[in-house]
């Protein structure tokens, strides 16, 4: 639910500055974005010689003959990526599965509610707000004597919002906002409360219960004899045509195709650099490391000739990568170091300075904040800011007041205040970088001002703890780029392959010839992000494998991301429905032969007149939870037969999974059990209603008629 952004805006102080900075920030950047893309698609209809306005050019897809329309459905992957930061590094394709859940939801799962006449009160509506823990735990709405939530504060905030929603564009969008969180709040407490009306319509009878209990707890002590499949070469049976039909008959439902799946055949064409591409950097480093040795101002040496900017840290030596500390061993300040290989590049080092840090650190600060920075309360400029540190600064230095007497009157720091300005003891990566950066490489008793995101602060090191031995670097980064020629090369050697492939020969001896990996993804999905075998983002191929003009044999070649050529081939195409045999044998072939080697065992055994002398009469005890034949496997059929048959009763030979059997009934025995008891019964009732939230939807989805078009847009 995208709820969080709704609720802390409701309680920042000055509401309408925030929004304010929300739209500047990101919504009129959204909203221009969102615009372009559609204008974009819009386009591209349009130029195709059809009108989305009389067809459905623009259905994202289908849910029952309800058509969902891209500009619909853009608009709420918008909202989403705007008001739900969790997803907001989400991809399009990623974004849209999470809209089209919902969809679904609320068309599938929202009719029924409708049809059944679901409502949800103005009382239950107040009450889901309210018990959301979300606003309960927002400090604006907390009173400030007892801590504990305020309905009466939130009451007078929202009557706040609407009276003043016609004020200014931006107390509407606040209001707007509010409404669209009480919708989302709605929607999920009607969601919730028909689930639960479903979970109440599921029982289990206890007399059902307690027959089913009974029921497994049959064992039958049988006498069997079989002939395994697992006894026969392959070769001693020919698959034929019946064969494969049977099986497929039976594993039909494994075949279905809901939604358009493709076959793909890939190979990957990485974009690396060459060795003459790393000679190239290694070259221009080695080039600069003279300069880098005579550099005066060694951080302006690297944000002008480094590919990363100059960090101003002090690093541990110990926690150093081993390459680092062994360029760096035994070396005086001013040192450069040869070219040294790191990730996707070289890098030249020179030590700027060798010192022992403190380990930990403890100090008292007075903050004077400014508005706008970070959790400021205050109204004061930056300026104000800055001259009031200035003076207190001055005023400490000359001893003209004590540390003491200027906390308890200056510092915005309420909580340290209240401590005397003291933060007790802190590590490093603890503090924002400027004050962190005075206060490990001052010493004890030093007294300094700095700037950080939160304010001036007026600094006193009142003690530091251990030593640690610490060296500051500076970093000439050169990343190896992949040049035009070596792309280029690439590209030829994808081209070469991709025109092969063309030729009609066997793939797989194609891919030998050229020495590259060929690679199946099958049951590909228009909306799939990844493919097996390729790393990272692998959209642009699925896009390429679903273009309307695409047809079956069809080769390309798809620049994926910039990252690598991936020469890909059509293989199959299989529209909704099941998939035909003849795409399937390879994976119906193990169970096919199978099938033809209990026919030929069972066939054998006929031709023998049910000659019996050459088995082996065994002895085993079977019941329905326990459906293994020991040293034969899963027999299903054989098992649930002898626990049916009466003591005495002996069968013909049946074909079993794993081979022809027949067997006798010497003995059954019901083992002694205890009756559930309701409480038994009603533990089972709530683990089978625990699975209506997520069982129930797809229950549903699978029993409507959907058509998911996304791949197209996305």
């Amino acid at each position: 639910m995208p709820t969080t952004l709704y609720i802390r805006i409701l309680i920042k102080k000055n509401l309408m500055a925030i929004f304010e900075k929300i739209r500047k920030r990101s919504g009129l950047v959204i909203l221009v974005i969102g615009t372009a893309l559609a204008a974009f698609i819009l386009g591209e209809f349009l130029n195709s010689g059809s009108s989305m306005f009389d067809s459905d050019q623009d259905a994202v897809g289908f849910i029952n003959g309800n058509k969902i329309s891209y500009f619909d459905f853009n608009k709420d992957i918008e909202n989403l990526r705007l008001n739900n930061q969790q997803v907001a590094s989400f991809s399009a394709i990623q974004l849209s599965e999470v809209v089209w859940n919902q969809t679904l939801t609320k068309e599938i799962i929202g009719t029924i509610q409708k049809d059944l006449g679901f409502t949800i009160s103005t009382e239950e509506l107040w009450d889901q707000i309210t018990l959301n823990p979300s606003i309960q735990q927002m400090d604006g709405f907390r009173d400030p004597n007892t801590g504990l939530f305020d309905q009466e504060l939130l009451k007078s905030t929202l009557a706040n919002l609407r009276d003043n929603r016609e004020s200014s564009p931006e107390a509407n969008d606040q209001w707007l906002n509010w409404v669209n969180f009480e919708s989302n709040v709605r929607d999920e407490a009607m969601t919730n409360k028909f689930y639960s009306a479903v979970q109440s319509g599921l029982n289990i009878p206890v007399s059902l219960q307690n027959y089913e209990n009974s029921r497994n707890e049959i064992e039958a002590e049988i006498e069997w004899f079989g002939s395994l499949t697992s006894e026969l070469d392959d070769s001693i049976s020919d698959l034929t045509e019946s064969d494969y039909q049977a099986v497929y008959d039976m594993t039909k439902e494994d075949f279905k195709v809901d939604s358009e799946l493709r076959d793909m055949l890939f190979a990957d064409f990485p974009i690396n650099p060459s060795d003459e591409d790393r000679a190239l950097a290694f070259d221009e480093l080695l080039d600069l490391k003279s300069d880098f040795e005579d550099s005066e101002d060694d951080s302006l040496f690297v944000m002008a000739n480094s590919d990363l900017p100059f960090q101003d840290v002090y690093s541990n030596l110990e926690l150093l990568d081993l390459n680092l500390r062994n360029a760096v061993k035994d070396r005086k300040e001013g040192f450069v170091s040869e070219p040294l290989e790191t990730g996707n590049g070289y890098q030249i080092l020179k030590i700027m300075d060798r010192r022992s840090l403190p380990d930990s650190v403890k100090a008292r600060h007075i903050l004077i904040s400014f508005e706008g920075a970070e959790r400021s309360q205050v109204t004061r400029s930056f300026s104000a800011a800055k001259a009031i540190a200035d003076s207190i600064f001055e005023i400490l230095n000359l001893g003209v007041i004590s540390f003491e007497s200027a906390n308890g009157t200056l510092n915005d720091d309420t909580f340290a205040g209240s401590q005397g300005g003291d933060l007790g003891w802190f590590k490093t990566n603890r503090m924002a970088k400027p004050f962190e950066d005075f206060c490990f490489r001052n010493n004890i008793g030093d007294l300094g001002l700095v700037l950080t995101n939160f304010g001036f602060h007026i600094i006193n090191i009142t003690d530091q703890n251990g030593q640690i031995p610490s060296i500051k670097l500076a970093q000439v980064f050169r990343r190896v780029s992949v040049s035009k020629e070596t792309e280029q090369g690439i590209y030829k050697r994808a081209s070469e392959f991709a025109k092969a492939l063309q030729s009609g020969d066997n793939a797989q001896d194609i891919a030998k010839n050229y020495q590259v990996m060929l690679l199946s993804n099958n049951n590909t999905n228009s909306t799939d992000q990844s493919i097996a075998g390729l790393q990272g983002d692998s959209r642009e191929i699925v896009k390429w494998l679903f273009n309307e003009e695409r047809s079956v044999g069809d080769v390309g070649i798809v620049n994926n991301g910039y990252k690598n050529y991936v020469v890909t081939e059509l293989t199959a195409v299989y529209k909704p429905g099941y998939k035909p045999l003849e795409y399937v044998k390879d994976e119906l072939k193990t169970l096919a032969l199978n099938r033809s080697k209990v026919n030929y065992l069972f066939d054998s055994f006929e031709k023998s007149n049910g000659d019996e002398s050459t088995y082996s009469w065994k002895n085993n005890s079977v019941s329905l939870t326990n459906n293994f034949i020991p040293s034969v496997g899963r027999e299903n059929i054989i098992i649930g037969q002898a626990v049916g048959s009466n003591v005495g009763y002996e069968s013909t030979l049946l074909k079993g999974e794993n081979g022809v059997f027949k067997y006798r009934v010497l003995n059954k025995s019901e083992n002694s059990v205890s009756n559930f008891s309701a409480a038994e019964v009603a533990s089972q009732v709530n683990l089978l209603r625990s699975r209506v939230q997520s069982q129930l939807l797809e229950s549903l989805v699978d029993a409507s008629d959907i058509q998911d078009n996304r791949g197209r847009f996305f």
